[in-house]
């Protein structure tokens, strides 16, 4: 009898290659943006931390960042043999879990790939559980495995690293554990479009 694997979840990882460079413009660029937005927007998925406004790709200074993250988003594009593309940036929001009690509850976004900016990351501050969308978790052969794997596992955990992206299809369900340093934990989520090419009209370069 042959085993067929009939279906794959795809997922990128990429260290942002100017982080040490960049990283404290970045942390000084999102304090700004918080005590600009100090008020938190109806949270998508944070509990008892901070959860900024989707309006964080108009910050200047992370524009490297997210030049970069859409660059992940061609590589995606390519590696799922998509048709022509081109890529926006279409939303990005900050997360701070600032206490032991921060922790951002399973969701899942829109768009087509989604992701996290690991900006800063202690040890024990919130794995990153994704959820097999192939399982249903009232399956009786969860609790039958000695060791699970890509068929039996239920959720994969991933440990944050300052200056990691993770990218991701916007339809994986996904959570974010609970901090448990007594440091805060900070990251950008985002998302992302691909549309046929000739879509999409990237503001101009011009600085007329």
């Amino acid at each position: 009898m042959n085993l067929m694997p009939i279906y794959s979840v795809p997922l990128w990882q990429s260290e942002y290659p100017e982080f040490e460079e960049h990283k404290e413009i970045f942390l000084s660029a999102i304090r700004i943006y918080k005590e600009q937005n100090p008020t938190k927007e109806i949270p998508r998925s944070n509990i008892a931390g901070y959860q900024s406004p989707n309006t964080l790709q108009g910050v200047a200074e992370l524009r490297p960042l997210f030049e970069y993250i859409c660059q992940m988003g061609f590589k995606a594009v390519a590696d799922l043999d998509f048709i022509d593309c081109d890529i926006a940036l279409t939303e990005a929001w900050l997360n701070i879990n600032d206490s032991r009690q921060c922790m951002n509850s399973e969701h899942v976004h829109g768009e087509v790939f989604s992701g996290v900016f690991y900006l800063k990351a202690p040890k024990e501050s919130g794995k990153l559980s994704i959820q097999n969308p192939a399982i249903n978790k009232m399956w009786k052969g969860c609790s039958l495995t000695s060791q699970k794997d890509q068929f039996t596992a239920e959720s994969i955990r991933i440990e944050p690293e300052e200056g990691n992206i993770i990218l991701f299809p916007s339809y994986l369900p996904h959570s974010v554990e609970t901090n448990n340093h007594d440091d805060e934990r900070i990251s950008i989520s985002f998302n992302l479009i691909a549309l046929p090419k000739g879509i999409i009209n990237y503001p101009s370069q011009n600085n007329d």
